[in-house]
């Protein structure tokens, strides 16, 4: 059925052009060509029998009467038609509708696999194969109701002796559902991955951000998005949780300009206690430029040294040349969180997953061009300084770390890609005192395929 609905409404549209052939006194050109097309079109004349339309010619009552008379019979019929196709129309809809809603009650699969072999010309000299797996199935009851199981193989599949127990480490549940008006997110996960490497310090306290286990409640009044989560933090193997973390979330958005802020309670059961409160805003100041910034306080009687400040400046294709840029600064006072409240967390990470740690200060700068329409690069780099911006061979766990690397798209899935990257630590000092070469490399090559 749905396809006499198409080609009935290509044949009310398409009506062939052709009938005015059947007048050859009214040119092409003519000024009421269009107008007489229209009239022959619904029926309401057909010219003279010799065919033409002797459009100059006076016209009687009683032609005038059977014009009327055809023009308001072509009105009825016409709508006649078109209630008869919006009616199928909307059998259509309906059963595609209907189809659809069937069709998200069932299950859907996604995923990501990404191989590459990477090697290093600094010592200690090696190379490796790795791979990483990512897998999603979902089963969505309806709009508001789903369930999520997801395996992400992070880095257990790089040849190192990290184990990562596959329920707790790799698998992670998402559900999600509508109560009272309230918005519900509840997640089982593992949190925070860290991977630790001895052939690339590169990669070294590199982090994977894995869900967490937690309740989240939601809801939009108006402009406002509103939110309350319990999360848990610093989850042992024994299933023990270090830190409970309550949470909100506020979000005004008026125009281009959306205002947040979040405070933040943690603690440990018979333990510390302490409040962080971040706030900030995002503004759109043009198609092509956004503007981010973020203020975070942790100790709030340490001045400075208790803040988080954290801008980022998007520039999105401005020349529409195929380029993106975007420019980003954190800097984190030596007081901003508590070492035994899980200081390594309420930061971004930087452009390679690495921490900004207390104390520190990270420029961030990313460039993306698109060469053609499969073939891109990207420069990413990060230059880590002392809060007050010292940096060099008498500053331990201050570096510079940047990465060139081309992406090759061989189909809509399978994409090939190249990068170098170079890590240079001139104190020889990385962060958490490990000592590293000043300055090593890595080399890769690898396909990404999607599904």
């Amino acid at each position: 059925m749905r396809y006499s609905v198409t080609f009935s409404l290509l044949f009310i549209l398409v009506v062939p052009a052709a009938a005015l052939d059947q007048v050859r006194d009214v040119p092409q050109d003519h000024w009421a060509n269009e107008s007489v097309g229209d009239l022959i079109r619904m029926g309401v004349t057909k010219g003279y029998p010799d065919g033409t339309f002797r459009g100059t010619q006076e016209v009687t009552r009683f032609e005038t009467a059977v014009f009327l008379s055809k023009l308001a019979g072509s009105f009825g019929q016409r709508r006649g038609v078109e209630e008869k196709l919006l009616a199928e129309l909307g059998s259509e809809v309906a059963l595609l509708k209907y189809e659809r809603e069937r069709g998200l009650r069932g299950f859907s699969f996604s995923g990501e696999m990404g191989s590459a072999c990477r090697v290093t010309s600094t010592a200690p000299r090696g190379g490796r194969a790795d791979y990483r797996l990512k897998f999603d199935i979902r089963k969505k009851v309806d709009d508001h109701t789903s369930l999520k199981l997801g395996l992400d193989t992070v880095d257990a599949g790089y040849n190192t002796d990290s184990s990562r127990p596959l329920a707790t480490r790799l698998l992670d549940v998402e559900s999600r559902f509508r109560l009272g008006g309230m918005d519900y997110k509840v997640n089982l996960g593992p949190g925070v991955v860290v991977h630790t490497d001895n052939l690339f310090p590169s990669d070294n306290y590199t982090i994977y951000i894995r869900p967490k286990t937690a309740v989240k409640a939601s809801t939009r009044v108006g402009r406002m998005d509103l939110s309350a989560s319990y999360v848990t933090r610093q989850v042992e193997t024994s299933g023990r949780i270090g830190v409970h973390e309550l949470t909100a979330y506020v979000k005004y958005k008026y125009g281009d300009l959306a205002v947040h802020f979040r405070p933040r309670y943690l603690f440990i059961l018979d333990g510390p206690r302490d409040v962080l409160a971040e706030g900030g805003f995002n503004l759109v100041l043009a198609r092509d430029w956004e503007t981010y910034f973020l203020l975070g306080v942790g100790d709030f009687q340490a001045g400075s040294s208790g803040m988080y400040v954290k801008v980022i400046e998007k520039m999105l294709d401005p020349w529409k040349t195929g380029t993106t840029i975007v420019l980003r600064f954190d800097q984190v006072g030596s007081k901003y969180r508590r070492e035994d409240l899980d200081e390594y967390e309420f930061c971004y990470l930087n452009n390679f997953n690495r921490l900004i740690l207390d104390g520190t200060a990270d420029l961030g700068l990313k460039i993306g061009q698109r060469l053609t329409d499969k073939l891109s690069l990207e420069w990413q780099s990060d230059c880590v300084t002392t809060v007050e911006f010292g940096y060099g061979r008498d500053h331990p766990g201050t570096y510079f770390i940047w990465q060139l690397g081309g992406a090759y798209e061989l189909s809509g899935q399978l994409a090939a890609k190249a990068f170098y990257r170079s890590y240079n630590v001139p104190s020889g000092v990385a962060q958490f005192s490990d000592p590293v070469p000043t300055v090593s490399d890595v080399f890769g090559v690898g396909l990404n395929c999607r599904f």
